[in-house]
C-alpha cells in the first residue's frame, strides 16, 4: 500500500469518525439540552419567565391573562408570547390550557384561538383532550418554520360558563424545542407550568 493510499484511507477514517460522532450525539439527546435556570416576573394578571443557558437568555415565556375584555364582562383574553435573541430559532411548540381546579371543574365554557397575525404560519393543530379526567385545549405545531425566527404570539379567547368570586389559577403548559444558538452542539428543550392568578 502506498503512501497516498494511506492518506486517503486515513481521512475517510476521520470523516466516518466525526460523522457517527454527530449522529450519536443527535440520536442519544447529548445535544438537547433541558432548559431549568429561570427567572420570573410577576405582575398583575400576566407572568414572564426567562430561561438561560450558561449565563446565556435563550427564551422567554410571557403569559397574560385579561378578565373584562369585552363590554358586557363576560370574556377573557389570554395572549402567549415567545421572544428569543436572534441567534435563536424555535423548532417546535406545544401550548396546554389548563383549567382552574375547583369542586365544580371548568368554569369556562369556550376557549378559542384567534388567527395569529402576520405571515402565515405552519400546519397549527388546535383540539382538546383529556387529562386526568379534565379537559384541556391543546394548541401543537410539530414545525414552526420560519415564524421560529422571531416573536411567537398567540391570542386566545375565553367564555366562562359562570361568574367566580375568589382568584382562580389558570396553568399554561408550554413545550418549545429550540436551536441556532451560538453553542453549535446545543439544542434546548424548555417545559415549563406558567400559572397566572387572576379574578373576575
Amino acid at each position: 500500500m502506498d503512501e497516498k493510499t494511506k492518506q486517503i484511507l486515513k481521512l475517510l477514517f476521520i470523516c466516518a469518525a466525526i460523522v457517527l460522532f454527530i449522529a450519536f450525539a443527535a440520536t442519544t439527546g447529548l445535544s438537547r439540552t433541558t432548559l431549568n435556570d429561570s427567572r420570573e416576573d410577576t405582575q398583575d394578571n400576566e407572568k414572564h419567565v426567562t430561561f438561560s443557558h450558561k449565563d446565556e437568555d435563550i427564551v422567554t415565556l410571557s403569559v397574560r391573562a385579561t378578565p373584562g375584555a369585552d363590554s358586557d364582562n363576560s370574556t377573557i383574553t389570554l395572549m402567549v408570547v415567545l421572544t428569543h435573541p436572534e441567534n435563536t430559532r424555535i423548532e417546535s411548540l406545544k401550548i396546554s390550557i389548563h383549567p382552574p381546579h375547583g369542586k365544580q371543574g371548568f368554569s369556562y365554557g369556550d376557549i378559542f384561538l384567534k388567527a395569529p397575525e402576520g405571515d402565515p404560519y405552519p400546519m397549527i393543530s388546535y383540539h382538546t383532550a383529556t387529562e386526568a379526567g379534565r379537559l384541556i385545549s391543546v394548541l401543537d405545531i410539530p414545525d414552526m418554520g420560519m415564524q421560529g425566527k422571531g416573536t411567537v404570539r398567540f391570542d386566545f379567547l375565553m367564555h366562562p360558563f359562570r361568574e367566580t368570586e375568589n382568584p382562580e389559577t389558570l396553568i399554561i403548559y408550554i413545550n418549545a424545542k429550540l436551536s441556532g444558538t451560538s453553542d453549535f452542539w446545543n439544542k434546548f428543550i424548555v417545559n415549563y407550568p406558567v400559572g397566572i392568578e387572576f379574578t373576575r
